[in-house]
């Protein structure tokens, strides 16, 4: 049996009751966290942009787009809305593969609506791709960065066609197909980051990802046929993005779910930053602090923060960019206080320039040698009268050492959709998504997600 027939006999054959109650409590909370930064994304000039191609150029009246409420194809729902999901930079991440749930949960939202799964359906499909995914990152993942891949779109197509299959009730073969029609659908690069002009492809490819993964499952119900070396083969997907199939990367499936690494973000832009954000943020609980007085700052991390270069760049050529720099994050948390997105709007303030300009970042043995099982940091600043501030933080914040509560995790879905609809709304989201194993219908859900009124603004 090869990878491609291992992962999906793994994925149509899992069960709830197979899964630990905090991975389903998990996945619970992705959904729900995505639904957020999606609705967020919605409101946000790119997301209506999204959500208009999708109702004018992928028409339908099969899937409801987040935010807007108005209805297309199915391809269109999943692509429109994995756009809308990645646009903050708030979606989750994972240490050893990237964000997922940018891609899988909006496919599934979409497909659930259109072959009437239920929240159960829902769940499984997740906590299958994540364990999917995830093992297939740890494998590519270095060698796709130094390609230039985005993973989004490489092994969010694969890992999100594995949970539509499942979520749509596939037969064995069509499922087969889907996957490995999938793995040649796959695409994306990470150019968009050394861009300074007009370029929307950071949230594109999270759409095309998703909408990919749809369009292999029609082609797989049409009897299209894909290869099945796929993933394993000498010229499948191993190979080309990575540096070959390692097969003891999967032999730990089915008793350790990986959506339990999951992390979530209490702030906006690179996950990789959020550290240097959380430090700031334990430097100015301690006592105000004055931006003008400070002459010095210095701040020390693991090595994958800071590179390639657009991770530390003091001066990012865009608004899209300067959300990855941990230079500008720093200085937009010292200035704003916070690092919601809408404090990054203020990046290129003259003061958040000048913050930005005195950083200076290394990398600290310490906290390097435990990277990635800890991914924290030093920060230091310095006074004009010589005063020096200090915080040490092991791990960021919604790490799964050091978990979001799920006050924090509410609060953040109240802030992102407080322009859209009354706080009642999102409680009954929050609701549904709690108790998601007992939904009958995911459209319950997804006809919740729509603003009380258009966003033209």
């Amino acid at each position: 049996m090869n990878l491609l027939e291992q992962i999906t006999d793994y994925a149509l054959n899992l069960q709830l009751d197979d899964i630990p109650a905090d991975a389903v409590d998990l996945a619970k909370t992705v959904i729900y966290d995505s639904i957020g930064t999606g609705l967020g994304g919605y409101q946000r000039a790119l997301g209506r942009k999204a959500a208009r191609y999708a109702t004018t150029m992928m028409r339908g009246d099969e899937a409801t787009l987040l935010g807007s409420g108005e209805r297309s194809s199915l391809e269109g729902a999943a692509f429109a809305n994995a756009v809308m999901v990645k646009i903050l930079g708030m979606d989750d991440s994972h240490r050893q593969a990237g964000h997922i749930a940018s891609q899988v949960v909006p496919a599934l939202l979409a497909v659930g609506e259109v072959y009437g799964a239920s929240g159960e359906d829902i769940l499984v499909a997740a906590i299958a791709a994540y364990d999917f995914g995830v093992r297939v990152g740890r494998q590519v993942r270095a060698t796709q960065r130094a390609r230039g891949f985005d993973m989004k779109g490489s092994v969010g197509a694969i890992s999100t066609a594995l949970a539509v299959a499942r979520c749509a009730g596939l037969d064995r073969e069509r499922a087969l197909n889907t996957i490995a029609l999938a793995a040649d659908l796959a695409s994306g690069t990470e150019q968009y980051v050394y861009e300074g002009g007009l370029c929307d492809t950071k949230d594109l490819i999270s759409g095309f990802a998703a909408r990919n993964a749809v369009f292999a499952m029609r082609l797989a119900e049409s009897d299209f046929y894909g290869p099945r070396g796929a993933l394993d083969g000498n010229y499948g997907f191993f190979s080309a993005f990575g540096d070959g199939f390692a097969p003891d990367t999967f032999a730990d499936l089915g008793e350790n779910f990986a959506i339990l690494g999951t992390a979530f973000k209490p702030h906006g832009g690179c996950r990789h930053t959020h550290q240097a954000i959380d430090a700031v943020q334990a430097i100015l609980s301690q006592d105000a602090l004055d931006t003008a007085d400070i002459s010095r700052i210095d701040l020390s991390t693991y090595s994958y923060a800071t590179k390639p270069i657009f991770r530390v760049d003091p001066n990012p050529p865009s608004r899209e960019v300067a959300g990855l720099s941990i230079r500008t994050s720093t200085a937009v948390a010292l200035s704003r206080g916070a690092a919601w997105p809408q404090d990054f709007t203020h990046w290129d303030d003259p003061e958040i320039r000048r913050l930005r300009n005195l950083i200076d970042v290394q990398v600290d043995p310490e906290i390097e040698a435990r990277y990635p099982d800890s991914n924290g940091c030093r920060l230091s600043v310095t006074l004009t009268n010589g005063e020096t501030r200090e915080a040490f933080l092991p791990n960021m914040k919604g790490e799964p050492e050091f978990r979001m509560t799920d006050a924090e995790l509410r609060e953040k879905f109240s802030v992102l959709t407080r322009d859209l609809f009354p706080a009642q709304r999102a409680e009954q989201i929050y609701d549904l998504c709690a108790e998601l194993e007992s939904l009958r219908s995911i459209a319950d859900l997804t006809q919740l997600c729509a603003a009380a009124e258009p966003v033209t603004a």
